[in-house]
Formats: C-alpha cells, sequence, structure tokens
C-alpha cells in the first residue's frame, strides 16, 4: 500500500527549496498594482497542499475565483479541471474564457475556500457570469454559514 504522507512529505522537501524563494519574493513586494475583482479567475502563487487539497500544477500557480474582497485580501476558491462525484465539486457553466487559454472545463473546489493576500495574484485569466456567480455564492452561504 503506497503510504501518500510520505509521498507528500517527499514531494514537498524537493520544492521547498524553490517555493521559499518565490515567496521571498512575493514577500518583498512592497506595492502590487493589481486590482482583482469579484466574479474574476486569476492565477495565484501557492504552495503545495496536503491529502485532497488541491495543488498547483506548474511554477506554483493556480486558478482560483475571487468571492469578494476584504481589504487587500481576497476570500477565494480552488479550480480544477478533474470532476469528482462529489457534493463539494461544482461545475462551472458560463465562464468567459480569453482566448490565449484553451481549458477544457473548469470545476469550482468549494472545499478549498481560502483567503489569499493581494501579492499572491499574478493575472487575471477568466471572469464568471453573474447568474454562475450567485448559485456559487448561494451554495456556500448554505454550507459555511
Amino acid at each position: 500500500m503506497i503510504n501518500f504522507e510520505k509521498v507528500n512529505q517527499e514531494r514537498c522537501k524537493l520544492n521547498y527549496d524553490i517555493w521559499n524563494l518565490e515567496k521571498q519574493k512575493l514577500n518583498n513586494l512592497e506595492y502590487v498594482e493589481k486590482y482583482p475583482k469579484p466574479r474574476e479567475i486569476w492565477f495565484t502563487k501557492m504552495w503545495i497542499n496536503i491529502w485532497d487539497e488541491q495543488n498547483w500544477k506548474e511554477k506554483f500557480q493556480r486558478p482560483v475565483l475571487i468571492l469578494k474582497k476584504i481589504w487587500s485580501l481576497y476570500f477565494c476558491i480552488s479550480l480544477t479541471t478533474k470532476y469528482k462525484e462529489n457534493f463539494f465539486y461544482k461545475k462551472l457553466n458560463k465562464v468567459t474564457f480569453y482566448e490565449q487559454y484553451k481549458v477544457k472545463e473548469s470545476i469550482i473546489v468549494i472545499s478549498q475556500a481560502k483567503v489569499y493576500d493581494k501579492k499572491r495574484f499574478i493575472k487575471q485569466i477568466w471572469y464568471l457570469e453573474n447568474n454562475e456567480f450567485i448559485k456559487i455564492k448561494k451554495i456556500l452561504k448554505n454550507i459555511y454559514f
């Protein structure tokens, strides 16, 4: 049987030094001239997560849907392209993709709602249609509040 905890620890050790340099660069930024808004989907810098949490694929980047701005922090949900038959996975139907990004489909991972600092945002890649955004907010409200 595979010891997933051990595999994840080894994976983290391999990338820890690289991530540490990335984190230092982000932390040393004094001013970030980016203005993410709710409904937008941005690439965000993120480290390796554990167990079932969604991880980055390359360059420590992962797309997130911005739900709410709280000062320079943003409440977001991770996106993935892998759907699971699970209450916490919801396919997005009405996403407007920018032409340079070819995406099979986008799925939000509702259980992965998290707050990110403005410094972590790299670039906006898509935005979500308003009706779809309202549906997601209702789902989150029913789960968390």
